[in-house]
């Protein structure tokens, strides 16, 4: 018989504390994720996060008590108790108390996708004693296909705010889900072992940089189902190949950053082998990325392996400041920790043995003769910096001039989640600094 949940006026989680306290009600473990509900409780004269709109989920806010001030772009409302507050995805938003008395609001999310948010939240609030604030809160919102916004999402020519999502049936029946958005110039940009997510917040910066993102799923991630044609991590790189192919693109850049940026190498290799064989045939992929690559064997510069690592101390590994993305495994929704597994399954079965590496991909990059960037995060514990040095030296490049190299200060593994300007700035801009 199925379960129902009671939380009463006491119970509940308390993910936030301060001026704004939110009450988790439901955090989607009892409606399979469709339905995350939070109490809100706004102290008076205190407003609300900067104005953000969300990518992939439905906001709702019903007062319950007091009057919430919502500013949406330039109009502002005022909403007595009673009122209810739709928020559709690409709107922006953000609300506030300008009474005397605290204010109650529920807060509805379908799905529950924003739930998390407010725990990181407060787990950043208890670990540095005090609230995040700026490009802090910015980051932690970019987790959740959440970014900052004064002005509406616009439609037909402009850059969407939120992706459009596709689900693309290749030729031999395997289906591919790619994120689009933003207009211009094709990129395909290619998720690591931490699945999406972790690039959504690039894809967000990149597109309102003036081009067009293609964020593809490794099949098996997030829920995606595998194919035994999939196997490792070159099959990937010609399933990607083939879906360039599909949406008739030419001269893509390419960017990955992990297991995505070895993806990338990859499909140079497979750029350059067909530019030879036919010299004048169509242009797919057009220049390179990488980002903190993994995917070749360098003397003396091993990579880390993480999964032997308890996942509390992932977070010392994969970023330049730890502390600030340190998760309690323990504290996460049971869905996302199973995503999380499921997403580790499929990477140990693309790139395990070897460990995360191809002995023979180095040589081969020796022959791509296109426009190639190679971007580390200086503090990178998985794959340091002089290995990606030694990625960039492995290039022929365009006119043999092998690949342009590039360190990302206060950044690690992961830079486009620590530096998301600056790494943004780079995977587009001409000028790379050594």
């Amino acid at each position: 018989m199925a379960r129902i949940s009671i939380v009463g006026p006491e119970d509940g989680e308390i993910a936030l504390s301060g001026p704004i306290r939110l009450r988790i009600l439901e955090d989607g473990s009892t409606t399979d994720h469709r339905l995350g509900l939070g109490e809100i409780v706004v102290a008076p004269h205190v407003e609300g996060p900067p104005q953000h709109r969300h990518a992939q989920h439905d906001e709702g806010f019903y007062v319950v008590r007091g009057t919430v001030r919502f500013t949406v772009g330039d109009d502002v409302h005022d909403a007595p108790a009673g009122s209810l507050v739709m928020v559709p995805p690409g709107a922006p938003h953000t609300f506030a108390n300008p009474g005397d008395e605290p204010a109650v609001i529920l807060n509805t999310f379908t799905p529950d996708l924003f739930v998390q948010y407010f725990r990181d939240l407060g787990e950043f609030a208890a670990k540095a004693g005090r609230p995040a604030n700026g490009e802090e809160i910015t980051e932690i919102m970019s987790r959740y296909h959440t970014e900052p916004a004064t002005t509406y999402a616009e439609t037909g020519s402009a850059a969407p705010a939120e992706p459009e999502i596709e689900e693309r049936v290749l030729d031999d029946g395997l289906v591919v889900r790619v994120e689009s958005r933003g207009i211009g110039k094709p990129v395909l940009l290619v998720h690591g072992g931490a699945g999406p997510a972790s690039v959504a917040g690039l894809a967000a910066a990149l597109a309102a940089r003036g081009v067009r993102v293609l964020t593809p799923v490794i099949p098996g991630f997030d829920g995606t189902a595998g194919s035994d044609l999939v196997r490792d991590v070159p099959e990937i790189a010609r399933v990607f190949r083939r879906l360039i192919e599909e949406l008739d693109l030419r001269d893509v850049l390419v960017a990955g950053n992990s297991v995505g940026g070895w993806i990338a190498a990859q499909m140079g290799v497979d750029e350059q082998s067909a530019r030879d064989d036919e010299p004048e045939g169509i242009r797919r992929v057009g220049a390179l990325v990488l980002l903190n690559a993994v995917g070749i064997a360098v003397d003396g510069h091993p990579i880390t392996d993480i999964s032997a690592q308890p996942p509390s101390r992932l977070a010392d590994f994969v970023f330049h400041d730890p502390e600030r993305f340190r998760m309690d495994p323990a504290a996460l929704p049971p869905g996302r920790l199973a995503a999380m597994k499921e997403n580790a399954v499929a990477l140990n079965r693309y790139a395990g043995d070897p460990y995360m590496h191809d002995p023979y991909l180095r040589e081969r990059l020796e022959a791509v003769r296109l426009p190639v960037r190679v971007l580390w995060g200086e503090s990178d514990g998985i794959v340091d910096v002089a290995y990606g040095r030694a990625y960039a030296a492995s290039f022929a490049g365009e006119n043999d001039e092998g690949a342009k190299f590039a360190v990302i200060r206060e950044a690690g593994h992961q830079p486009q989640l620590e530096q998301p300007d600056r790494t943004a700035d780079l995977v587009l801009g001409d000028s790379v600094i050594g």
